[in-house]
């Protein structure tokens, strides 16, 4: 495994992986709208996989506001937003009545004459969270069984069909639907139960190579042919080949694999002096 680091200038976190799921239904909803839309969820209702693979698929402008300012804003062709909050109202308010403008939010906004989806509306579909599990088996068949009960497990919610699709993956495939109603029966919330199953599974270096983008403060590359750390790394459509840590996952991964402030130190100095 290569452990190779270079910055990287989109403002996110990558590894190479394959390509995520494409949401055409909502693409077309985003399509369509005559105004601005705004997608109001939580962590892990899929915002963001929405909008690359969107502005991917559009040719269009990213801007991810956990990282960037919103500045010289394109006159035309599809804007993507992701990562707004309440401070960044005002600079939307111009926008608001623009098609082909989607902007992502955990909050309400209150934006006028913007089209509003909600996480409801985000969840995966049935299908949707089949293909899922068969990216994550790299079996359609053995995905095509489970993904019925996963699916009314999650309620289709993408973070926990990625979580469970990443964890059931981890166990041979004779085991499966037993651990899947073992998951059933999971005393504590799915997510909970989940992310440190996940974690305990990956491999060393996959574990600490997870640990170690959770912790750092800017954007980095990790260099060679490596596979997904499913789900807590996403594939962009817009750059083939790479994939993202959803800025979402950091808070969970930083209290499953802490680490000290010296070595947040020095993972950023030596990041300064690339």
């Amino acid at each position: 495994m290569s452990k190779g680091l270079f910055p990287f200038e989109s403002g996110r976190f990558v590894r190479r992986a394959g390509r995520p799921i494409a949401r055409p239904g909502l693409m077309a909803r985003l399509d369509a709208a005559d105004g601005m839309v705004v997608l109001v969820a939580g962590t892990g209702a899929g915002k963001s996989t929405l909008l690359d693979a969107w502005v991917a698929a559009r040719g269009g402008a990213l801007v991810d506001l956990a990282h960037e300012e919103l500045e010289a804003v394109p006159a035309d062709g599809v804007l993507a937003i992701d990562g707004v909050t309440d401070r960044h109202v005002p600079a939307l308010r111009t926008l608001a009545g623009r098609p082909g403008v989607v902007v992502a939010a955990q909050e309400e906004l209150g934006l006028p004459g913007a089209v509003r989806l909600s996480s409801c509306e985000l969840g995966f579909a049935e299908d949707e969270t089949y293909q899922v599990l068969a990216a994550a088996f790299g079996d359609a068949e053995a995905a095509d069984v489970l993904a019925p009960d996963l699916h009314l497990l999650t309620n289709g919610w993408p973070a926990l069909v990625g979580l469970a699709g990443a964890w059931l993956a981890q166990h041979p495939a004779p085991l499966r639907r037993r651990r899947l109603l073992a998951l059933a029966r999971a005393e504590a919330g799915l997510a909970e139960f989940l992310i440190p199953a996940v974690l305990a599974g990956l491999a060393e270096a996959d574990r600490e190579l997870v640990r170690r983008l959770a912790y750092l403060p800017g954007p980095l590359g990790v260099a060679g042919d490596l596979v997904p750390v499913a789900p807590f790394a996403q594939g962009l459509l817009r750059r083939p080949g790479w994939f993202a840590v959803p800025a979402g996952w950091k808070a969970a991964l930083r209290a499953e694999l802490p680490l000290s402030a010296a070595e947040v130190e020095r993972m950023a100095a030596a990041e300064l002096a690339v």
